[in-house]
């Protein structure tokens, strides 16, 4: 095969790529332009007080479409996510550095968790085969995509407390949990993660400059569904 033809190979190869970084995250340009609010400690917050909160996130489907939409009790605003038997997700597109300021906080809680599928594990797909009621995604985008790495905090039913997964089909997407069992169902529950610290533990290096956020509920795999709550998130502050 002489040069030319490798050439053309790698380009095709490339853009398959930058198309899937695109598919997989719904990467638009606009979406560079909606800034977050800057938050008390941090580069960025996010609360759903706002009636148009959601048209800061840019949305992702991946199998039918999950249910977010903003609810309200009587001393606050949230996101809600309802899926029945669906994949999406919402992305932020926002820029921190986590080896100066590591830390990032939400709230979350969930109303009901998915049935869980006999004989599957974990990390064993793109979109794990096994449903989570809860995901919050720490992104960090590379060039070319495909080096793209990726911290995915679960609440998970029956995994330990920081247990760290490596999805089977993309490696450099590490699962973490940040939540565990189902006593708490209900409850909302405050999480503060060290982005640095948890990147190094996955990864085994450390991390680039991040580039986004993502929130994801699903019930695809198992068919049933799933609902979750998240609140009063944080990112990129300094270690107290």
């Amino acid at each position: 095969m002489n040069r030319k033809k490798i050439t053309i190979i790698l380009l095709i190869i490339v853009a398959a790529l930058t198309a899937a970084y695109f598919i997989f995250f719904g990467v638009s340009l606009p979406s560079f332009m909606k800034k977050p609010a800057i938050g008390p400690k941090g580069v960025a917050s996010f609360g759903f007080e706002e009636p148009d909160a959601l048209k800061k996130w840019e949305e992702k489907i991946f199998k039918g479409r999950v249910i977010y939409s903003i609810n309200k009790s009587k001393n606050n605003s949230y996101l809600n996510a309802y899926s029945k038997g669906a994949a999406s997700g919402i992305v932020n597109w926002l820029k921190f550095n986590p080896r100066e300021k590591p830390m990032v906080r939400w709230k979350w809680k969930v109303i009901k968790f998915p049935a869980k599928i006999a004989g599957v594990s974990a990390g064993s797909g793109w979109l794990e085969k096994e449903d989570y009621a809860a995901r919050f995604y720490i992104i960090f985008p590379k060039f070319p995509f495909f080096r793209l790495q990726c911290l995915e905090y679960i609440w998970s039913e029956n995994l330990p407390l920081n247990t760290v997964i490596t999805n089977q089909s993309f490696g450099n997407l590490k699962l973490i949990v940040a939540e565990s069992g189902t006593k708490k169902i209900g409850q909302w529950i405050s999480v503060e993660r060290n982005v640095y610290e948890d990147f190094k533990r996955a990864f085994g290096s450390e991390p680039s400059e991040a580039g986004a956020i993502a929130i994801m509920t699903n019930a695809n795999n198992s068919d049933s569904s799933a609902e979750a709550q998240y609140d009063e998130i944080e990112v990129g502050y300094a270690k107290s």
